[in-house]
């Protein structure tokens, strides 16, 4: 029954991951590089390179920037550099909650799927 246990939760990471994948907003791409970092008997870990999905996803407070390594701020866009950048902060866009929402109603079929495929 470990097996089959291991083959449900590999079924369902898959199917996470295709979703995460369908569901990550879409910038320079990074986001959606998600992976299995690692698999057990009990758990998947799930995870993505992007540093900032957690922002994305959850939101953030208003923030300021400030110049680090120069005197001013400039980006492609802006009229003249700046030294200061109120950001009103980022609405969260929730894509992970969506994806485990979506993949949830799912679950048992994955795992009636590895019995199958296990027990023969």
């Amino acid at each position: 029954m470990a097996q089959a246990k291991q083959k449900g939760l590999e079924y369902s990471s898959q199917e996470l991951i295709r979703v995460l994948m369908r569901n990550s907003p879409v910038d320079h791409g990074l986001l959606k590089s998600w992976f299995v970092e690692s698999l057990t008997s009990d758990e998947a870990v799930i995870k993505t390179p992007a540093v900032y999905a957690q922002w994305v996803n959850e939101g953030t407070r208003p923030y300021t920037i400030t110049p680090t390594n120069k005197k001013a701020l400039y980006w492609e866009g802006a009229e003249h550099p700046v030294t200061i950048v109120h950001h009103p902060g980022i609405k969260g866009r929730h894509f992970v909650e969506d994806s485990l929402d979506d993949v949830n109603g799912r679950l048992e079929g994955y795992f009636l799927r590895a019995i199958s495929e296990v027990m023969g």
